[in-house]
């Protein structure tokens, strides 16, 4: 029977397997297509998200802060009655309220979410109002900003700003004057806001129309309340003096709500509340703690996924090592999914081990969004926040959702200071990761950390060593190979990874023997890709191991560093190796010169690989190892090998086999022996098989090998 290569993935296959493996390729390319991204033109679109950074959020707020000046640039959503609404804000020292623009917000959100994505999360400053003065409320300006009735007050107690505020129509929820008092205690102003449908002067100033005009119809009213109802309607620009840039949130406690507050802040240097980033972080540890969970919980199934993979491999093999029917048709499959499933367990360990790799999907851009923006990128803030005109500016954007009990006011630092801090802590590894963001700034205090005598430091700090640019990293990853904590070699050897420092060789050697099975897989991958043939008599050595282990970390950075330096005879010993793909490896390096993969070489079978003698099977007597294997599918490649072979000793060696406890495996024995022999003997009676033998061995004669 002859055969027409295709090929698939790499491997190449007969034709008589073709409509299997288009069926893979089409289930492959079509789940592929499903994941792909909408493009134009060849690239992606962006699409800015209007509604979840000015539409979602309860709250929003631009905020500048410059030698100790704020500018607070605050909108507020409300969707009840016009004529409920009432917006107490409470802030530090005397403001100045102007009316401010939505411009600057719209601005700013496209920007941010060209820059790192749309965000998840937000809050509420508003309460509802109502509002005579009391002596010990002081009322410092009243005016009309856009649509809002703006007064500012001071006050000496609670009870004081409580009964002027109820006396304007304002209303204070029952048990939260302490909320209030608080701030008076802290000597703090209040802002009061509202808008009230019976003052047709409100309207006059947001409409740009003169007192002479007609009052405004009940189409703008309904606009009006639209735009309050959506976040839209235009914000209050308020500025303060503070030593510390501040947001009011404790006030919003007063709605008894959750809250989402999306906020923008604009300072010479990245400020960040804290609380805000502790938030993102219990997110991103939960997220992982439930990545772990599924994976203890599940760890069965996930073992059956694991096999289920293996066994649509093993199937690909099985199929290239069917024999030809003797008819010279399609020969019938002689396995099933049982069988494949049963095959792949025994080469899965017992029990899975340890994991180093602890990394999850986070990025430093989730937990920290800070950039440097320039006038040019700006220009609509520039234009209705005059401060901002003519420089640089850094600009953070943090989004969160407060519980009523989570509420209290922001202040925010610069948060290299808490990052570092967080390092010898269990958030140390999400604190690293948003370290990361401030580039080479960061270096010198992963670097301090990682000579830590604080275990849980070194490991937080060398999970970020690969972003780490410092000319100095390789002295330090050195150091790290030999720590005795594994995750931090397994770190380190990741930091190395795209390096070719001579100097780590000794070293990544050495970890071939390192208990732990993601550091060697680290260590051949490293030798692999930047060793030379300098150490080649080390891995040789390391071929005769007595750690099976350590033999395969050998061969496999001896298959990529200097294939033909591997001795032949260790090859064959690896032969019997209880790992499928020390096995497939070590037979394609014997066969054809070069490593095989995870499934055994396909492209043996091609009848022009063979004419072109590319192929060069072993002999008989080499494939010994095989039949011996515990592994059924080693068993059955060295049936493949002996079938071709059709010699005297192929025939000794498949004897054993009829007695195999695979039913496979002694079929295809059966199978093998009569087309041999030509003998019709039993399959049941080894013994007979044995007897005929022993009495033909000295006088057989191979018939022509099979192709």
């Amino acid at each position: 029977m002859t055969f027409r290569d295709w090929s698939f993935c790499g491997w190449r296959l007969p034709v008589r397997h073709r409509a299997w493996a288009a069926c893979v390729i089409l289930f492959v390319a079509f789940g592929r297509l499903a994941l792909v991204p909408a493009l134009a033109d060849g690239c992606f679109v962006f699409r800015w998200n209007k509604d979840i950074d000015i539409k979602e959020p309860s709250q929003k707020a631009i905020i500048v802060y410059d030698a100790g000046r704020e500018d607070l640039l605050l909108q507020v959503k409300y969707e009840g009655p016009l004529k409920e609404f009432g917006w107490l804000i409470p802030v530090p020292s005397l403001p100045t309220v102007e009316k401010g623009s939505m411009r600057p917000f719209y601005e700013l959100s496209e920007l941010t979410q060209r820059q790192w994505g749309a965000p998840r999360g937000a809050n509420t400053l508003g309460v509802r109002s109502k509002g005579i003065q009391e002596d010990t409320v002081k009322v410092i300006e009243v005016k009309t900003v856009g649509a809002y009735e703006v007064a500012v007050l001071s006050a000496q107690d609670a009870g004081s700003l409580a009964r002027w505020l109820k006396a304007h129509d304002y209303a204070i929820p029952e048990g939260k004057a302490g909320i209030i008092d608080e701030y008076i205690q802290k000597g703090w102003y209040f802002i009061a806001a509202k808008i009230d449908l019976d003052k047709a002067v409100s309207f006059r100033r947001v409409l740009g129309l003169s007192p002479k005009d007609a009052e405004p119809s009940a189409a703008t009213r309904r606009s009006i309340q639209e735009q309050l109802s959506s976040g839209e309607l235009h914000p209050l620009l308020i500025s303060f003096d503070t030593p510390k840039c501040i947001y009011p949130l404790r006030i919003s406690a007063m709605g008894g709500k959750p809250s989402e507050v999306s906020l923008y802040v604009l300072s010479a240097q990245e400020l960040l509340d804290k609380s805000i980033y502790d938030k993102g972080v219990a997110k991103a540890q939960q997220r992982r703690q439930e990545r772990e969970r599924m994976v203890k919980e599940h760890g069965l199934g996930g073992g059956r996924s694991m096999r289920n993979l293996q066994s649509l491999r093993l199937a690909m093999m099985m199929y290239s090592l069917t024999p030809p029917a003797e008819n010279g048709r399609r020969p019938a499959r002689d396995w099933t999914t049982a069988d494949l499933e049963a095959i792949a367990a025994e080469s899965s360990p017992d029990a899975p081990p340890q994991m180093l790799d602890e990394r999850y999907s986070i990025s430093g851009y989730e937990l920290l969004q800070c950039m440097l923006v320039m006038p040019e990128q700006i220009p609509q803030c520039a234009k209705d926040l005059p401060r901002l005109e003519g420089r640089s500016w850094m600009l953070a954007k943090q989004v969160c959702t407060f519980a009523p009990e989570e509420m209290h006011d922001l202040e925010f630092q610069q948060p290299f200071i808490f990052l570092t801090a967080a390092l010898a802590t269990p958030a140390g590894a999400e604190a690293a990761v948003a370290l990361t963001c401030f580039g080479t700034r960061a270096d010198p205090v992963l670097i301090e950390a990682c000579r830590s005598t604080n275990a849980l430091e070194r490991i937080n700090a060398s999970s970020a060593l690969h972003a780490v640019q410092d000319p100095g990293l390789a002295d330090l990853l050195l150091l790290l190979f030999k720590d005795d904590e594994p995750r931090v070699r397994f770190n380190a050897l990741l930091a190395s990874e795209p390096t070719s420092d001579p100097r780590f060789a000794e070293p990544a050697l050495t970890l071939l023997r390192d208990p732990h099975l993601d550091i060697r897989r680290l260590a051949v991958l490293w030798l692999g890709r930047h060793d030379t043939k300098e150490h080649v008599p080390a891995y040789v050595a390391l071929l005769r191991d007595p750690d099976h282990d350590v033999q395969v970390c050998a061969l496999q950075v001896l298959s990529r560093v200097d294939p033909g330096a591997i001795p032949r005879t260790n090859l064959l010993q690896m032969l019997g190796n209880p790992d499928l793909v020390t096995v497939n490896s070590a037979l394609g390096l014997l066969q054809r010169g070069r490593a095989g993969g995870w499934t055994y070489d396909i492209a043996l079978r091609s009848p022009r690989s063979q004419r072109s003698g590319e192929i060069k099977y072993i002999s008989s007597a080499e494939a010994t190892p095989l039949t011996t294997n515990r592994l059924t599918m080693a068993r059955l490649i060295g049936l493949d090998i002996l079938r071709h072979n059709a010699d005297g000793q192929a025939v000794a060696l498949t004897l054993p086999l009829l007695r195999d406890t695979n039913s496979i495996v002694s079929n295809r024995a059966f199978a093998l022996l009569r087309t041999v022999s030509g003998q019709d003997i039993p399959q049941n009676d080894p013994a007979k098989w044995e007897q005929w033998w022993a009495a033909n061995k000295d006088t057989f004669v191979a018939p022509k090998p099979a192709p």
